[in-house]
């Protein structure tokens, strides 16, 4: 039986509301750490599903963070550990000095050429290879295979490349190896995207089939931060190290386990929720509610609060934010909607269509004049404007 675990969406140095979570990060990642010491649940190798960075050049700390947590798990522990860069992550930085790294244990699919170099692992009669595709865009891969047709969407990309790869998974399985397939990518049929993720690219050409994958003994996914099956047990997202955003708000965070013996019939999975990590909530209420909320029940938590209020009440972070520590945000729901402020203009043009020269006049009166203007000021002004209005563009009175 060969044990693998699987994370991806690290996303280190990232920011939330103007709060670093690198220090939460490291949090996850040491309960990660845990996982991979304990003689128990020790795997024969960690995968991790790219976006490991937030951006294609990270902060220093954040590097600095992933530097100490890989040269403990593949220095340290032997663990080797297989990993691809993401849509955030910067290939050439992610993948420097992949060739000397491999020997480490090190490896970092970031190349095209590097999908046909897969991690070979055997254990007590199971036998198991892992094949990790780089994210690139679609265009990239055509490029590299010399494609005749020009390659637009994930779809096709994904299609050519296994297309390529056919032949090697053809000769492994004859040995008896089971193969593991490392991919970021937006897969057809999962749940839709958090507002963390950033797109692939415009309309439906960053998804790809989920039928491309069933042929996979397991496929560890990375893009989607919800942690999900997609199809089969065997396709999986193990989701993001932390919430990210207000729509992750609850969500379990976590990592999969897999064990895949000589026979699909032996092969466990399964999703283990992290324990130690702050979770993100959001307490939605006038303020004076969350106020009394947070005093009898105080808590780490990350919080956004979401006001009900009718107006945004005066200083209401400064005001919230000692009874809720980890306070993030605070916002108020809006009634605002595209169809009702269009219904909104269209009603008001139109009652100014149906609005008389005296109508206008007298709402003009009595919006600009600072006293009351009698009824004999109101005649008056209504027969020069009568009087202005029979006249031709000469001036001369018809």
């Amino acid at each position: 039986m060969i044990k693998l675990i699987h994370s991806s969406d690290w996303h280190l140095g990232k920011y939330l509301h103007a709060k670093a979570l690198l220090e939460d990060q490291e949090t996850a990642l040491a309960e990660l750490l845990e996982v991979l010491t304990s003689p128990a649940s020790q795997p024969h190798a960690l995968i991790i599903a790219g976006d490991v960075f937030d951006r294609s050049v990270p902060p220093e700390d954040a590097v600095e963070a992933m530097d100490r947590f890989l040269a403990k798990v593949a220095g340290e522990l032997k663990i080797p550990v297989c990993l691809i860069p993401g849509n955030h992550d910067s290939n050439t930085r992610v993948g420097a000095h992949a060739e000397l790294l491999r020997g480490a244990g090190l490896t970092v699919f970031s190349t095209p050429e590097s999908v046909f170099s897969p991690v070979e692992l055997e254990a007590s009669g199971s036998r198991v290879a892992i094949y990790g595709i780089p994210y690139l865009e679609p265009a990239a891969w055509g490029f590299h295979f010399e494609s005749e047709d020009v390659v637009r969407s994930h779809e096709q990309a994904l299609h050519l490349i296994l297309e390529k790869l056919e032949p090697q998974f053809k000769r492994h399985r004859q040995k008896g190896f089971r193969i593991v397939l490392v991919l970021h990518a937006f897969v057809a049929g999962a749940i839709a995207t958090e507002e963390s993720e950033r797109r692939l690219s415009i309309g439906g050409s960053e998804m790809v089939p989920v039928e491309l994958l069933r042929n996979f003994d397991y496929v560890a996914l990375g893009h989607l931060h919800r942690p999900q099956s997609v199809g089969s047990e065997r396709i999986r997202y193990s989701g993001s190290l932390l919430p990210y955003s207000q729509s992750e708000a609850d969500q379990p965070k976590g990592f999969c386990e897999i064990s895949l013996g000589e026979r699909e019939s032996e092969d466990t999975f399964a999703f283990r929720a992290f324990k130690k990590t702050r979770r993100l909530r959001v307490m939605r209420g006038e303020l004076e509610d969350i106020i009394t909320k947070a005093k009898a029940n105080p808590s780490t938590d990350y919080v956004i609060a979401v006001l009900t209020d009718q107006a945004m009440p005066f200083e209401a972070f400064r005001r919230l934010h000692p009874h809720v520590p980890g306070l993030l945000h605070v916002g108020r729901i809006s009634d605002w909607s595209r169809e009702g402020a269009e219904s909104a203009v269209s009603h008001e043009r139109k009652v100014k269509r149906d609005l008389s020269d005296a109508d206008v006049l007298g709402l003009f009166l009595d919006s600009a004049s600072a006293h009351e203007v009698t009824d004999e000021d109101r005649e008056w002004l209504l027969a020069m404007m009568e009087k202005f209005n029979k006249q031709d563009t000469t001036g001369a009175e018809t």
